[in-house]
């Protein structure tokens, strides 16, 4: 397997959120792919997750801290305390900065940006795999990734069409779906991409007549 070019879209611009994919912009993004896989061979997946991991170990990490900094300030400005009074306060600081960081987006925009985007790109290439997009006949197959916690996205593609396909292409193609997202346009940013990168697919792996279609084409929600 081979990935092409992925870039992690970063923050929403404006504050922006990122667009819903309800039931009806699912239908619109299966039936974009359906029609792109009428123009070539190769076989095209769509995933979004929620997000790539809970970061649980961030959460911890700054508890920790909080807690041990909170103990200090007890022990140094509160004349009667003492050791019990200290340890509370730490359990105390600990237990309230986890729960807010665990239940807050705050615990995800406090991860370090290299954390989401490998968090992103481990959980897209598992997906890659446990899809079975790997062990395609012609190893032709495409996956357009988004991870919306660490606005992460990302296109895969086995080895035949990546040896294929120009890397100006390609970077193209993941950065105008990058710029979709980073305005909100979730489901925008999936069909404008299907579409772009079929036209180039279409090329190198024209259709060939009856095609049996190896994958799925609904949007795999995670």
């Amino acid at each position: 397997m081979a990935a092409v070019p992925s870039a992690a879209a970063g923050p929403v611009a404006n504050g922006r959120r990122l667009g819903v994919i309800d039931k009806d912009a699912q239908n619109r993004i299966e039936t974009a792919i359906a029609a792109a896989e009428l123009r070539s061979r190769a076989e095209l997946v769509a995933v979004i997750a929620g997000r790539a991991s809970d970061y649980r170990a961030t959460g911890i990490a700054l508890s920790t801290i909080g807690a041990f900094l909170a103990g200090i300030v007890v022990w140094a400005w509160v004349p009667w305390s003492d050791t019990s009074r200290v340890l509370l306060t730490e359990f105390a600081t600990f237990i309230v900065l986890l729960a807010v960081l665990e239940l807050t987006p705050l615990g995800d925009r406090l991860t370090p940006g290299h954390v989401l985007h490998t968090a992103a790109q481990r959980l897209a290439r598992a997906i890659f795999l446990e899809q079975g997009l790997a062990r395609t006949l012609e190893r032709n197959a495409v996956m357009f990734f988004v991870s919306v916690a660490e606005r992460h996205v990302e296109i895969i593609a086995d080895e035949a069409i990546d040896a294929k396909v120009d890397q100006a292409q390609w970077q193209g193609i993941i950065d105008a779906f990058t710029d979709k997202v980073r305005t909100g346009a979730l489901e925008a940013g999936y069909i404008e991409a299907i579409a772009a990168l079929s036209k180039v697919l279409a090329t190198h792996f024209p259709a060939n007549g009856e095609r049996v279609n190896a994958v799925s084409n609904r949007l795999i929600r995670l």
